[in-house]
């Protein structure tokens, strides 16, 4: 019997420089479950590494190194860790930590060149959550959405329009019950 440890997931958050739209990519065959959906770049820590993710310098060299993986953008190395955003289900059994790296600097330069990918604003993103199985945000409008949400409600957000309209969909989904 294998002892059950929780997973802590790494997710970073890329603006585009122009309009402010949050960089998502879609799941492909490799990534097993959920084949088709929309996420932000990022993946899991190995449950054997879970134990040093406490460390922001590890969390760091770790997103760094996953989103290199899947979309083969090179991303300078990050000095402090910047502010994380966690996310944990109910029943706390996992947990999901976002950071926001800033905005592409040039478009040619930091456009992904691995997989499937798009920009979106917080109204894309809606309906997004709300499409089909295989072509939606991972988890329709749970954690993956809030996630998106909050990043696009922070300071760190480059377009005050999609700020003010996530803050008002994350005060509104607060009445909603989560997962």
């Amino acid at each position: 019997m294998t002892k059950w440890q929780p997973t802590i997931g790494i997710f970073v958050g890329i603006f585009s420089p122009i309009e402010g739209s949050l960089l998502l990519r879609r799941r492909e065959a490799e990534d097993g479950s959920f084949v088709g959906d929309w996420e932000l770049p990022g993946g899991v820590v190995e449950a054997a590494a879970s134990r040093v993710a406490i460390d922001e310098r590890f969390l760091g060299k770790e997103a760094l190194r996953i989103l290199h993986e899947q979309t083969g953008i090179q991303w300078p190395s990050i000095q402090a860790m910047p502010a994380m955003y966690p996310a944990v289900p109910e029943g706390g059994t996992d947990l999901a930590l976002v950071t926001i790296l800033g905005t592409a600097d040039t478009l040619e330069t930091r456009l992904p060149s691995k997989g499937t990918w798009k920009y979106v604003i917080p109204l894309s993103l809606q309906e997004l959550a709300d499409g089909p199985e295989g072509d939606r945000l991972v988890y329709g409008r749970k954690r993956m959405f809030r996630m998106c949400l909050r990043l696009f409600a922070s300071r760190d957000c480059p377009n005050r329009w999609h700020r003010n309209f996530a803050i008002g969909m994350l005060i509104g989904a607060q009445e909603e019950p989560t997962d």
